[in-house]
């Protein structure tokens, strides 16, 4: 099956925000043909792979990289 750019773009924005874990993260997503990139932050590292199974369930074929962080509350900063 055939996406294009901006229907990828819109499924997966949905999903991640459909998602009740992911909805209320920082979470950027890039489309780059098949392979995704999610950049930004998240509350907890645990939400890292949860992000990423959401958008691998969009489609099958997508190749999903994560370059995601932990922000660190107690000071608003992120962490690697």
């Amino acid at each position: 099956m055939q996406y294009n750019r901006e229907g990828l773009y819109h499924l997966i924005t949905r999903a991640l925000k459909r998602n009740t874990f992911t909805a209320a993260e920082d979470i950027e997503v890039v489309v780059l043909g098949e392979d995704i990139l999610l950049l930004g932050s998240v509350s907890d590292a645990d939400l890292i792979p949860e992000a990423v199974a959401t958008v691998e369930a969009v489609a099958p074929f997508l190749h999903v990289y994560s370059q995601l962080r932990v922000r660190d509350e107690r000071d608003q900063s992120v962490r690697a």
